[in-house]
């Protein structure tokens, strides 16, 4: 950070390490389903999509972000607190208020749909920065502070 950097530029970096840790894990899934595969050890399994819910999924840029670093398409539900909503569904299915996963499946409705629109070249650079800081960043604190001031 400079003098330069605002508050804006750390509201955005904060948005863009939450893609960056999202596309972690879904590297994590695809490599682990991947090399889980025994059928066909050269499948490669791949994600073609991220369905996401939660407070962040009101926020455009990071969405837009998030496909373009994941590089696929990120779906916004209608209903963004799904936590609670599979609560109901799972009581629901428990009582007899839906018939089974099909009928519930059907009451998912896609509100907006985030493409990647990042170039590839742009997007390789990024990670690689990210993973770059990621790498910097260990051993940043001794082993021996508590935490304390």
């Amino acid at each position: 950070m400079t003098a330069t950097h605002t508050r804006a530029h750390i509201a955005r970096a904060a948005l863009e390490s939450t893609a960056y840790q999202a596309r972690d894990v879904f590297d994590a899934i695809t490599s682990d389903c991947s090399s889980s595969n025994t059928d066909n050890n050269d499948a490669v399994v791949a994600l073609t999509e991220l369905r996401v819910d939660g407070g962040g999924t009101a926020n455009k840029l990071l969405m837009q972000f998030q496909a373009d670093i994941i590089n696929v398409p990120v779906i916004q539900p209608e209903i963004r607190e799904t936590t609670a909503l599979g609560a109901a569904f799972v009581a629901g299915l428990a009582v007899g208020v839906w018939g089974g996963l099909d009928e519930l499946r059907e009451l998912w409705r896609e509100e907006e749909r985030f493409c990647p629109r990042m170039e590839e070249g742009e997007r390789c650079k990024n990670w690689k920065g990210w993973k770059k800081a990621v790498t910097k960043s260990m051993g940043w604190v001794d082993e021996d502070e508590d935490g304390g001031s």
